[in-house]
C-alpha cells in the first residue's frame, strides 16, 4: 500500500537522526525546472506564483542557493502545513520512519516524487503553476506520466490523500488494473455534505499517522479510522472511494 500527500508551502529543514539522507528521484527534471526558475526576477516569481513580495524575494533567494546535489533535510521533517502537524513526525522511532519510508510518497511540482527520507531544501512551487519548460506550457505537460510511472512500478494499491492539484499527476494515467483508492473526509451542512479545507487537511494527516504507527498494509482496515468527528461512511463510499463523514 502507497499512500500519496500534497506537499506544504511552509518548509522548516530538519532531518530525523540516526537516517543518511536518499537522493531524489528525478535529479534531471527538477535541475530543468531549477534553470527555469533560476532566470526570473523576484517581480516575475510574485506575478507567475502569485505570492506577495515578501515570500517572492525568499523564493528568490532559495532559488539562487539550490543545488540539487546539496544535502538539506529529510521530506518528512521539513514540510510544515497543517497535514503534516498532524502526522506527528516528532514521536516517530526507527521502524515507523522505516515503514513510512516504504509506504508514503509526497508528490511534488518541483521534485516530482518524494520519499519521507528524500534529501530536499528549500523551495516554493506549486504543482498549479503555469510555467512553460522545454515548450511544455505548464507542469503537468512537464511531468506527463512520469510521477504515475514511479508510484505504480511499486505494484501496490495507493491511497490518495493528495489534493486534486497533485493527484491530477496520476490520475489521468490510471488503467483499470491499478488499485486506486479516493479518500474523502466530507461533513454534512446545509442539507448537503461537502469538504471543509482546515478539517479534511487534519484528517489526511491524522489518516497518515495512523497507518505509519499501526504499520497498515491491509486496505480494509483503513475503515476503521476515526478521527474527531469523522468516521468511515459505508453508504456513500465504494470500492475505489472512501467516505468518512461527520
Amino acid at each position: 500500500m502507497i499512500v500519496i500527500l500534497s506537499p506544504a508551502k511552509n518548509m522548516n529543514i530538519e532531518k530525523f537522526e540516526n537516517f543518511e539522507l536518499e537522493n531524489p528521484s528525478f535529479f534531471d527534471e527538477t535541475n530543468k525546472i531549477h534553470k527555469y526558475l533560476d532566470s526570473l526576477e523576484p517581480q516575475d516569481i510574485e506575478s507567475i506564483m502569485k505570492v506577495n513580495k515578501e515570500i517572492a524575494f525568499k523564493t528568490f533567494a532559495n532559488i539562487k542557493d539550490f543545488k540539487i546535489s546539496k544535502n538539506r533535510g529529510h521530506a518528512l521533517k521539513c514540510y510544515d502545513g497543517l497535514v503534516f502537524k498532524n502526522i506527528g513526525v516528532e514521536d516517530f522511532d526507527y521502524d515507523d520512519i522505516n515503514f513510512a519510508n516504504n509506504h508514503l510518497r509526497i508528490l511534488s511540482g518541483f521534485y516530482g516524487i518524494l520519499k519521507p527520507l528524500t534529501s530536499i531544501q528549500p523551495y516554493r512551487l506549486e504543482m498549479g503553476c503555469k510555467i512553460e519548460i522545454d515548450n511544455y506550457k505548464n507542469l503537468y505537460k512537464f511531468w506527463q506520466d512520469k510521477i504515475y510511472n514511479n508510484i505504480i512500478s511499486l505494484n501496490e494499491p495507493i491511497i490518495n490523500l493528495a489534493s486534486k492539484e497533485y493527484s491530477k499527476t496520476i490520475t489521468p494515467y490510471l488503467k483499470d488494473s491499478d488499485k486506486f483508492i479516493n479518500i474523502d473526509f466530507l461533513m454534512f451542512k446545509n442539507g448537503k455534505y461537502k469538504a471543509v479545507a482546515t478539517s479534511a487537511k487534519m484528517a489526511r494527516g491524522q489518516m497518515t499517522r495512523y497507518i505509519i504507527k499501526n504499520k497498515i498494509t491491509n486496505i480494509e482496515l483503513l475503515k476503521d479510522f476515526y478521527y474527531d468527528v469523522y468516521q468511515y461512511n459505508e453508504h456513500l463510499s465504494n470500492e475505489t472511494n472512501f467516505v468518512f463523514t461527520n
